[in-house]
């Protein structure tokens, strides 16, 4: 039976994988910024998704690396676009991806 709704896990087994899902956030966020957005609740929804289907298509090493990468970045989007404008409010014209504290 097929999975529609991927489970995307984090999975890391050290400092060299740590280094490999930092390196491969900093490019997937700013390579998706201009299509899906960043700090939002709706960019970080898709993030979720796309790192659990990205985790099961690639598979392997290199899916954990990559599909870890993005569910990372998915979290951080929700809780920038949650959490913080909760915590600190937000800036009359700014976005949620800045910080406004």
């Amino acid at each position: 039976m097929v999975d529609l709704i991927p489970k995307a896990k984090i999975s890391s087994t050290g400092l060299t994988d740590a280094l490999m899902i930092g390196i491969v956030k900093a490019v997937e966020e700013r390579a998706m910024m201009p299509f899906i957005g960043n700090g939002t609740v709706t960019s970080g929804a898709i993030k979720l998704v796309a790192g659990g289907a990205v985790q099961s298509m690639i598979g392997g090493k290199m899916g954990n690396i990559v599909g870890s990468a993005t569910v990372i970045d998915g979290i951080e989007d929700v809780v920038q676009g949650l959490v913080v404008p909760m915590l600190y409010g937000k800036k009359e014209g700014a976005s949620t991806s800045e910080a406004s504290w």
